[in-house]
């Protein structure tokens, strides 16, 4: 069934009540709820690539769940109304966490924070143990208990178990796949989900999504009451991520398209044996009434990129030429195996998971499956990928100052600088040393290095600790446009980065430095924090 207006197609938002309310296209998928409620399993993880609807999904969910706000009139002629599974609309506590606003520098804060907002919005202090209490007085945001106090305090105020939905579980772990902080947020979020999700009595149902299945060693070793509902073999959720084929055709008759061109264009990827639209790629194009590649390419290519080597560009190249190609697949991927480039398995697992090649055949009892590049619109995203990785533009030097012109672009690429080049065994602090003092010489001399080798020849060389104003400033830098003060400050994990830097900056005003300069230039000033390879830069000039 398809709802709502042809021609008022939203393509930016995952609110299933602004999508009813607003009187947009929609594709009814309330079917999903059925589902979900019927499936015997207690914590389920379904995994699609990017835009198929899985935040919209999620979101129908909670609202049609949910007994914090009566939410009924959305469903109002849609599937789920005419379903035995009505009688559970607005019927139960239900927890969203988008994973999606997780950052490495915050995560377990924010996360926190959510949890302790979700408890103090159904239950008094009454209801709470003393466990409770002391996780929301004391601010342990390092508590992985986090959702089984949630769960336990809302059945003790309410007498209902909760629901729990987390969208794109896997978000924070493939931004950091390869940074130094992946087994920190591995951690977390293995303990924090055995926690909340296994054996807890005070849990109905739990739904977990994302992109890719995430091997048990990886993240689920101790959740073993998890049941995966992934791209390579899904019964169950085939119709609800993504359109099908007689969706695709209702809409052609309603916005006037053509189904098989259509088809050829945006159809193709399977979930399990079914082939499936994009749904996003579909809606922009009924919305421009133009053939184009709407999907792109997302972060998963960054990752894509790293991992190419001559067999597998290679394989790539004939894919576009229209070959069918044979590869291995691994059904579950440990993302840690991926930062060396992983086997191959696992590359090319990475690559239906995401979207990226379709399974055309599989191979029984051999792990083997023959992949095809499946619509014009992932031919376009391929050959452009290619294109830019095996003909990149010359390479130029890259400096700390392309951007000066544009202080928020320059406070980045000096983030860039220090993350990029500096080794954890650059900053090994010795006995008997005074832990910030060394890290701050270490990171002075780091940049006075990089300052110099880039050096201006019309201007003298960086000039560091030299007396200034009323101090010592830590670098200057003098180019035909500018002058540059740089302070350093060195922070603990748990100190506010954007506070410490400020404070260098502030530093460099009350110092004075920089005063015996002339007044002829701008003064650019940069206050950096940073605890080892985390910095944060302030600017001001």
């Amino acid at each position: 069934m398809i709802v709502g207006d042809v021609k008022k197609v939203n393509l930016s938002t995952s609110s299933f009540e602004r999508m009813i309310d607003g009187g947009s296209l929609y594709v009814d998928k309330t079917r999903f709820i059925e589902r979900f409620l019927d499936e015997s399993s207690d914590v389920q993880l379904v995994t699609r690539q990017r835009r198929l609807g899985k935040s919209l999904n999620m979101d129908m969910l909670r609202r049609f769940l949910t007994d914090k706000e009566d939410f009924r009139h959305l469903f109002s002629g849609l599937y789920i109304e005419k379903s035995p599974k009505w009688e559970q609309v607005n019927s139960a506590p239900v927890f969203y966490f988008d994973f999606k606003l997780l950052h490495s520098e915050n995560y377990d804060k924010r996360f926190y924070h959510m949890v302790c907002d979700y408890i103090r919005s159904y239950c008094a202090d009454k209801d709470l143990s003393g466990a409770v209490r002391a996780y929301l007085d004391d601010g342990d945001y390092r508590d992985s208990d986090g959702l089984l106090y949630l769960t336990e305090s809302v059945y003790k105020a309410t007498g209902k178990r909760s629901y729990i939905l987390i969208d794109e579980y896997d978000k924070l772990l493939m931004d950091n796949y390869s940074t130094d902080r992946y087994d920190e947020i591995r951690k977390f979020e293995t303990a924090l989900l055995s926690a909340g999700l296994k054996g807890n009595e005070y849990l109905e149902k739990a739904l977990l999504t994302g992109v890719m299945r995430v091997s048990r060693e990886s993240l689920f070793s101790g959740l073993n009451n998890i049941k995966d509902y992934d791209v390579f073999d899904d019964q169950i959720y085939t119709d609800d991520f993504g359109l099908t084929d007689k969706e695709a055709a209702e809409l052609s008759v309603l916005a006037g398209f053509d189904l098989d061109t259509a088809r050829e264009w945006y159809n193709g990827i399977r979930i399990g044996d079914k082939p499936i639209y994009n749904t996003y790629s579909v809606m922009s194009y009924i919305d421009s009434g133009k053939l184009r590649c709407y999907w792109g390419m997302s972060g998963t290519m960054d990752m894509i990129q790293g991992m190419l080597n001559d067999s597998r560009r290679a394989k790539i190249v004939r894919l576009l030429n229209g070959e069918r190609v044979e590869a291995e697949i691994e059904n579950r991927v440990s993302l840690k195996q991926l930062t060396d480039g992983g086997a191959d398995d696992a590359f090319y697992s990475l690559l239906v998971q995401g979207g990226y090649l379709a399974i055309d055949e599989s191979v029984p009892n051999r792990g083997i499956a023959i992949l095809t590049i499946p619509n014009i619109e992932l031919q376009i995203v391929w050959k452009s990928f290619i294109l830019k990785t095996l003909y990149k533009e010359p390479d130029s030097i890259r400096t700390l100052f392309d951007n000066a012109h544009n202080l928020t672009e320059f406070a980045k690429d000096i983030e860039y600088f220090i993350n990029d080049r500096l080794s954890y065994h650059d900053l090994a602090v010795y006995d008997g040393e005074d832990k910030r003092k060394t890290h701050e010489r270490l990171y002075h001399i780091f940049m006075l290095g990089i300052l110099s080798a880039y050096e201006d020849v019309r201007c003298q060389h960086p000039k560091s600790n030299r007396e200034s104003g009323d101090g010592r400033y830590d670098i200057f830098v003098e180019k035909p446009e500018s002058n540059y003060i740089f302070e350093f400050k060195a922070c603990e994990p748990d100190d506010d980065f954007d506070k410490v830097a400020q404070t260098a900056l502030k530093q460099i005003d009350v110092k004075r430095y920089g005063m015996d300069a002339g007044t002829d230039k701008r003064l650019v000033k940069i206050g950096i924090a940073f605890c080892g390879k985390r910095c944060k830069v302030a600017v001001r000039g």
